[in-house]
């Protein structure tokens, strides 16, 4: 009877520790990539949607090589920097990856009536770190948003890294949302 209630205790605790390890936030581990998913509320069918959907992706200066499709639009993310004040994190607390760094990654908008779905993938970063010697020369820091925040079997995420998981999620959330978005001035 008590191995049964071990074994129980132990399985229930995998699998709640499952459930949470491959998610965070908005982000999903998913095939070996971090997946973040949000899900905008927006009023109006489809046409509508879409055409505000539209004018928020012309205004962003990130977005690249955006393609029209069935549900929505897919595109690339290049130059993407996240404004660590207006989150209000400092220098100190927060890696140069997220302060200096320039991403770029995929993205997906898929649009219905009434609301929109932005899905963000394959996430790249790339910044400069001090290099050691005489010189003092910085050195170019490039990788996977995935194995910056995960341990190596790329299933547990770090639990150092979170905050920061959390910068990125609130940053990506604010940039597609369609409250606030200004027209781009070329």
């Amino acid at each position: 009877m008590r191995k049964l209630i071990l074994v129980l205790i132990l399985g229930c605790s995998n699998v709640v520790g499952a459930q949470i390890v491959g998610k965070y936030d908005q982000f999903e581990i998913i095939e070996d990539d971090m997946v973040w998913t949000n899900t905008y509320s927006q009023p109006g069918n489809r046409d509508s949607v879409r055409a505000a959907v539209v004018q928020m992706i012309k205004s962003k200066f990130f977005t690249f090589n955006v393609i029209r499709n069935e549900t929505g639009y897919n595109g690339e993310i290049k130059h993407y920097s996240i404004n660590c004040k207006k989150y209000g994190r400092s220098y100190i607390n927060t890696p140069k990856m997220y302060w200096e760094g320039e991403w770029r990654g995929k993205f997906k908008v898929e649009v219905t009536d009434n609301y929109y779905k932005v899905t963000v993938y394959a996430l790249y970063y790339e910044s400069t770190r001090p290099s050691t010697g005489y010189y003092k020369t910085q050195e170019t820091v490039k990788g996977r948003f995935i194995t910056a925040v995960t341990k190596k079997n790329k299933l547990v995420f770090r639990k150092r890294e979170l905050a920061n998981i959390s910068l990125m999620s609130i940053s990506l959330k604010d940039e597609f949302s369609l409250v606030g978005s200004k027209k781009r001035v070329d």
